[in-house]
């Protein structure tokens, strides 16, 4: 039974549609000059997390607007699959 103090869990990919994110988003996008940091191609950005991190205490992940922009790189959707295709990202557990 769900109550309505029941928290509901948000997606990943729910997240990515926040305005909070949104706006770190453009934040990087424009640091990285709107291109892709490994080939230079400035079609279909995105924008990538160098790892995820995880509260030390609860468990619970961050959520992708809170982290430091010097984890945050701009990569074309090829390079970003290539990427994640072939090296894991690093999960570290952090202090909160």
């Amino acid at each position: 039974m769900t109550t309505a103090k029941t928290k509901q869990k948000v997606s990943y990919e729910e997240e990515l549609y926040s305005p909070q994110w949104k706006k770190l988003r453009e934040t990087i996008l424009y640091r990285d000059g709107e291109a892709c940091r490994s080939c230079g191609s400035n079609h279909h950005l995105q924008v990538h997390h160098r790892q995820y991190h995880r509260d030390k205490r609860t468990g619970e992940w961050k959520k992708p607007w809170e982290y430091h922009p010097v984890f945050l790189v701009t990569l074309c959707d090829r390079c970003h699959y290539e990427g994640h295709s072939l090296f894991a990202i690093p999960i570290k557990d952090v202090e909160p």
